[in-house]
């Protein structure tokens, strides 16, 4: 018996969601009848890394399943994207170990959530993005998305019956970035797992921000107590991707420690001096300096062996990532 690690992906539009359903369409029937016809077997089940809810998309979904069958690889492919209708494709197949789950596996995922921010509607996008045609303020939004980066409990942005679901709202997330290009906004949104709406939620309070409906204080607060009410609308289901599932570690430039610990950065009153000599400025508190430099939306923060280095459009700033010393900072030079 193999097991077949498989990359897909779908445009959702025509689908109520990955998972099997009794009394709709769904991406998971689609495709287990295919390899059923492929292989010329009953219909296999097949283990999805996700649920993707009705309407929403996926650049590069990975499931696994069980066959009893030599068939290549490469055969897999050609065979499933010819029987495969036109909103679905095979991206690629290997040999998983035994064990290997799509699910359970996982370390991170990565999803996406796509604007159309022109003021007319664009019918090549109808289905694929969500049309938002007034102005939104990208800096306030990147001010707002650097409060989720982290572990927290993210109650205040799941609805109510997800929560019923698991064991634990506490999640983290890696990166959130809001970026736009000629009237396309993108959200990006990259951790080690979401709950139910959680990706649409914090769109939507991204927009709030933006619109100010909702303050930074008020998405600090949504994060702190879990309510709702601090957070913003949830957003169509048109506009999500999964984007990528991730079977290695985080990445090493993951900065959740550091923004997660701001609350315990420190420095010596050697490296105080140093600081304020290095920058030329007369820094009352050069601890809390540093947290504005982290928290600036231009801020660039990767981590380089122990040390932290933050990087924006005036400062370089190094902190140990162990002991949350902050090293030094500089001003960049030209």
């Amino acid at each position: 018996m193999r097991n077949l690690k498989v990359f897909i992906a779908y445009n959702g539009a025509a689908y109520h969601g990955f998972q099997r359903q009794d009394n709709a369409l769904t991406v998971q029937e689609v495709v287990e009848k295919s390899i059923g016809k492929l292989l010329k077997i009953e219909p296999p089940i097949i283990y999805g890394c996700s649920r993707t809810d009705a309407g929403v998309h996926a650049r590069r979904f990975c499931f696994n399943v069980r066959i009893d069958s030599k068939i290549p690889c490469g055969g897999f492919i050609k065979g499933m994207n010819t029987l495969l209708p036109d909103d679905i494709a095979v991206l690629s197949c290997e040999d998983a170990p035994e064990d290997f789950h799509a699910r359970y596996d996982t370390k991170a995922k990565e999803y996406v959530y796509l604007i159309n921010n022109k003021p007319s509607r664009d019918v090549f996008l109808q289905k694929l993005a969500y049309h938002y045609p007034y102005p939104l303020d990208i800096k306030k939004m990147n001010e707002a998305a650097r409060l989720f980066i982290g572990e927290h409990d993210f109650a205040g942005f799941c609805r109510a019956e997800g929560k019923a679901r698991v064991k634990s709202t506490v999640r983290t997330i890696y990166a959130l970035e809001v970026t736009q290009n000629k009237g396309i906004c993108e959200i990006k949104i990259r951790g080690n797992g979401f709950l139910y709406n959680m990706v649409r939620i914090v769109a939507g309070t991204l927009i709030y921000v933006s619109e100010g409906k909702r303050t930074l204080g008020d998405v600090q607060r949504a994060i702190e107590t879990g309510s709702r009410d601090f957070a913003g609308v949830t957003l169509p289901p048109e506009g999500l991707y999964l984007n990528e599932v991730l079977y290695d570690e985080p990445p090493s430039d993951d900065i959740s420690g550091l923004i997660r610990n701001l609350d315990k950065l420190h420095t010596t009153e050697q490296g105080e001096a140093r600081i304020r000599k290095n920058i030329g400025e007369d820094v009352a508190d050069v601890v809390e300096w540093v947290k504005t430099q982290i928290k600036s939306p231009s801020a660039n923060i990767g981590q380089v062996g122990k040390n932290y280095q933050i990087e924006t459009e005036q400062y370089t700033i190094t902190v140990n990532a162990n002991s949350l010393t902050i090293i030094t900072a500089h001003k960049k030079r030209g």
